[in-house]
């Protein structure tokens, strides 16, 4: 195998967005040309999880996959220009739309598509519902029309260690006959990082 097929063709790069006067630099992956293809990962997760789409030669002969970390997930920072650890974060609908929409205009995209998993699949719909012109199509992937939030204060108590406790917990979630490969993937990306999971959901 060559030193090139080893490297990946995915680039990342950083954007700054303002979302209701406030900014954020937030990470983000590409691949490909062709129709805008957008895509949120999981709750307390991040971009990562899309890297086998990021690297498919078929779908990236078509389509300029995106696959970006939402504000304080993976590469992404806090908001910039206001004292965020001064308040509890709580992702809300408005504000995720809003996110989502600034990022697209950001990078200047006409007619996207936009793909989310589990609460992007939620924000899917909500993009359908609240923006049917914006987008070209949006794939919700197990989002949910109805889904009131859940808190679980226990997984930031200190006798928790909540990165295991975040990553076993949707290790429960996934079907006994996901390949282990995959499992333990999902499972690696959710114990890297708690803190934004709660205020996720």
């Amino acid at each position: 195998m060559s030193t090139a097929s080893r490297i990946s063709p995915v680039t990342g790069h950083y954007v700054t967005i303002d979302v209701e006067d406030v900014q954020y630099k937030v990470f983000y992956l590409e691949n490909g040309q062709g129709q805008p293809l957008v895509c949120q990962h999981t709750a307390g997760c991040h971009n990562h999880q899309w890297r086998g789409l990021l690297e498919d030669e078929e779908i990236t002969a078509n389509h300029r996959v995106i696959a970006y970390d939402l504000a304080r997930h993976g590469k992404s920072d806090p908001p910039l220009n206001k004292d965020w650890w001064k308040e509890e974060y709580k992702l809300t609908a408005d504000h995720y739309v809003a996110f989502i929409t600034a990022f697209c205009d950001a990078l200047g995209l006409e007619d996207p598509i936009f793909m989310g998993s589990s609460f992007g699949g939620n924000v899917a719909l909500q993009l359908a519902l609240r923006h049917p012109d914006r987008f070209k199509a949006v794939i919700p992937v197990e989002g949910a029309d109805y889904s009131p939030g859940f808190y679980l204060d226990w997984w930031q108590h200190p006798h928790a260690n909540a990165a295991q406790v975040c990553a076993s917990g949707v290790w429960d979630l996934m079907a006994p006959q996901s390949p282990d490969a995959d499992r333990w993937a999902t499972w690696f990306y959710y114990s890297q990082g708690s803190e934004a999971f709660k205020g996720d959901l």
